[in-house]
């Protein structure tokens, strides 16, 4: 991502000249700066992307970490971890006292 606005500015600073002959002369003024703003979506879109799969990669190796922990647990036998209730809770004030 920190790419797109590098390359966008090099688009804007060192633009060939010979692709300025090839536009027509009443758009070469829009030509540098649409390439320029191309280049910088261009890099934001494949950025974001990378760093989303990035991302999924991450959680997929952390969910492989937890079931094969869990896996272990029951394999051994060892009964899981259940939190014992919390009867401190507010809803333990509604229920009727016996």
């Amino acid at each position: 991502m920190v790419l797109g606005p590098v390359a966008a500015g090099a688009a804007l600073l060192w633009w060939p000249a010979e692709l300025f002959a090839r536009v027509p002369a009443e758009w070469r003024g829009f030509v540098q700066p649409l390439a320029a703003l191309a280049v910088l979506l261009l890099g934001i879109v494949i950025g974001s992307r990378l760093v989303l799969r990035g991302q999924l990669l991450l959680m997929l190796v952390e969910m492989r970490r937890s079931l094969a922990r869990i896996d272990r647990r029951l394999r051994r036998g060892a009964p899981m971890e259940e939190a014992p209730p919390d009867r401190r809770d507010a809803t333990t004030r509604l229920l009727p006292r016996r």
